[in-house]
């Protein structure tokens, strides 16, 4: 196995529960073939949350909002989670000081294990110094010592940093299969305004509707729709829109665009257009293409500093001017 791999997939379809079995495997005591064995002193430890080599690198936002317990658990060795507790909104950044720290525990010799493994999640969301950190301990890994990144966004990932691992994308399920999931884990009758989620796997769809936060993409579109109608002012939809969190508003209206490049290219009519009137005809393909690009830089951008009112300002004219039959 190559001692770097970027585990990508679009976001909600098990990436992390996924990582954090193929880490207790390679930590596993025992010479299983494919799961670890879950009885041997590494594997009890693995599970108490207490195996030193397993180093989880994670925002403080995937610390303190993320689904998977032990996550959060093992991060705490990097983090100061009482601090973090304390914050209305942790940061969704990683950074630099918590890379540092791994370099120099990964120099170390291992405790217990024949492995030592650090999983990175989500990777994207590391700051350029943390990346070019990172990168100096995937050009020369100490021995017995293995990178899973996760990643729902590689592209964001340096080439540096991609370069020097393997990647392996991770399939969605499909459409029925995920209905499916959502029906039996999804207390209640799933209602209409799960179409309204964009390009996300079951698990988030799950997560957002139990938080409320399908009916906000669902206003969302509706609000676009007003906004390429004429209907909507850009600068006051900025101020409405600057008090949803900034990065997870712009990885939406990302997806929002890269919908409609499927519907006009493809064909593919998103599951959102039976909850809003916004349609494909008229748009310029063109000038899609360039709000997608632009789009990607705030968020590259979001990772460190951003102001979160001129960059929704300047994406919703941009947005008008790209959607809208000239």
């Amino acid at each position: 196995m190559h001692h770097g791999v970027i585990l990508s997939g679009i976001s909600g379809i098990g990436k992390r529960e996924f990582a954090v079995a193929l880490a207790k495997r390679l930590l596993c005591g025992a010479n299983t073939e494919i799961d670890a064995c879950g009885a041997c002193q590494d594997c009890k430890l693995f599970e108490a949350g207490t195996h030193p080599d397993l180093h989880v690198i994670a925002s403080e936002h995937e610390a303190s909002e993320g689904r998977i317990a032990l996550i959060a658990q093992y991060s705490d060795r990097y983090q100061d989670a009482v601090a973090r507790g304390k914050k209305t909104n942790p940061s969704p950044i990683i950074p630099v000081d918590q890379i540092r720290i791994l370099i120099d525990r990964f120099y170390q010799s291992s405790y217990i294990s024949n492995n030592r493994v650090a999983l990175i999640l989500p990777a994207d969301r590391m700051n350029a110094n943390a990346a070019n950190a990172l990168l100096k301990l995937l050009e020369e890994p100490p021995s017995d010592t293995y990178f899973l990144l996760v990643t729902d966004q590689p592209g964001l990932l340096p080439a540096t940093i991609r370069s020097r691992c393997v990647s392996e994308p991770l399939e969605a399920p499909a459409p029925d299969q995920a209905r499916k999931w959502l029906e039996t884990n999804v207390e209640g009758v799933v209602p209409e305004t799960l179409s309204a989620n964009i390009s996300v796997g079951p698990i988030d769809v799950a997560r957002d509707y139990q938080r409320g936060t399908l009916q906000q993409q669902l206003e969302n579109v509706k609000r676009i729709d007003a906004l390429v109608c004429g209907r909507a002012d850009p600068i006051e939809l900025a101020a409405q829109m600057t008090k949803q969190e900034i990065t997870s508003l712009l990885l939406w209206m990302h997806k929002l665009v890269v919908d409609l490049l499927k519907w006009d290219g493809a064909g593919q009519v998103p599951e959102w257009s039976s909850q809003a009137k916004l349609n494909i005809e008229g748009f310029s393909t063109e000038k899609l293409y360039k709000l997608y690009d632009k789009l990607a830089s705030y968020r590259r951008m979001a990772r460190d500093q951003l102001n979160a009112q001129l960059a929704l300002e300047e994406i919703l004219i941009s947005f008008q001017q790209s959607v809208r039959s000239t």
